[in-house]
């Protein structure tokens, strides 16, 4: 009976102990985690005074979320019109150039850096629900959206969070916690000043009040942009959904073809043979719609010199774009 007692009271206190070792490393853990946590905050309120800190990384692509960021800071007042598309639509749209020819006009330039088609529809569908007085959509595709969807994950971000982000006026901390990738920060932060004051030729962050990303450099760059050698398949379901439901929303889409700088791409599509290919996929995605088509590319009067890189164009070369656009598509004029 004795021993019986002791061995339950030498269970008892190894138990206490293993206890005691559990609740101190709990305790631990969680001291290190808030410590963590709370230099982690203010170095992210240093970076914020000293104007390196990039927006929440919620596509962990620095120029869109910069994009989100635009929207959050300048809020679109019932915008009418919405161009979609990639970075050469962001870059390649003067807006002040369709309220020149349209002063009704309200566009916003909803363009994103390199997105495929399918992605560009995502994007679609959630500033269409966002903003509803959108009447017309000009949608600007060059053979590069259209090559590798199905290699690509069309969720761009995720909508909730950044439907909260928009919404919110006051301190988005949270979103660094819940986008928590540090090396991603570090890279951003490297950076982010000097594109947000155009030190950066070729990566500037400044923003029209449209939403356009002007790039305003003399400087030219070569640019490697791969070889993109078909249209890939999958990518003429997406656009045919968007069609459609642009359509089905009783707003008028209007598909240009973007303008390339032929020197640049002359490895990929040296006879013109994939744009050719887009174009007949583009035309077939909309027949039934009310879409109108512009072969930009083909139609366009743009001179080397408006070209930063082969796929970019510097904002002159985008004004004048826009201008024959316009004209030629009657895109931004009242219904």
């Amino acid at each position: 009976m004795l021993m019986r007692q002791l061995s339950i009271l030498l269970w008892s206190a190894a138990q206490a102990r293993r206890l005691d070792s559990w609740t101190c490393y709990i305790a631990c853990a969680a001291v290190t985690a808030m410590a963590a946590g709370a230099a982690y905050l203010l170095a992210l309120v240093a970076l914020e005074r000293g104007g390196w800190l990039p927006p929440p990384a919620f596509t962990n692509n620095l120029c869109a979320d910069a994009k989100l960021a635009f929207l959050r800071d300048h809020p679109p007042k019932a915008p009418t019109e919405l161009i979609l598309g990639s970075s050469a639509a962001w870059r390649g749209i003067a807006s002040e150039e369709i309220v020149r020819r349209h002063p009704t006009a309200r566009p916003l330039n909803g363009s994103f850096c390199g997105l495929q088609v399918n992605q560009t529809a995502f994007v679609a569908d959630y500033l269409l629900r966002r903003y509803p007085s959108v009447q017309s959509v000009l949608l600007l595709l060059s053979p590069i959206d259209m090559d590798t969807c199905s290699g690509t994950d069309a969720r761009l971000f995720d909508r909730r969070d950044v439907d909260a982000y928009l919404a919110s006026k006051g301190p988005v901390w949270s979103y660094y916690f819940r986008y928590f990738d540090p090396v991603s920060l570090v890279r951003n932060a490297s950076l982010v000043k000097a594109a947000r004051e155009d030190r950066l030729p070729f990566y500037s962050l400044i923003f029209t009040p449209y939403g356009d990303g002007p790039q305003t450099t003399d400087a030219s760059r070569k640019l490697d942009i791969g070889l993109f050698d078909t249209i890939d398949p999958a990518c003429v379901p997406s656009l045919r959904r968007l069609a459609r439901t642009i359509a089905d929303g009783g707003r008028r889409l209007t598909v240009a073809s973007l303008p390339l700088l032929s020197a640049g791409v002359e490895r990929s599509d040296p006879t013109g043979a994939i744009h050719d290919h887009m174009v007949r996929e583009v035309k077939s995605a909309v027949v039934g719609t009310n879409a109108v088509f512009w072969d930009g590319e083909r139609f366009a009067q743009v001179d080397p010199g408006d070209f930063v890189d082969p796929i970019h164009l510097r904002w002159t070369g985008a004004r004048r774009f826009t201008r024959q656009l316009v004209a030629a598509t009657g895109f931004g004029a009242v219904k």
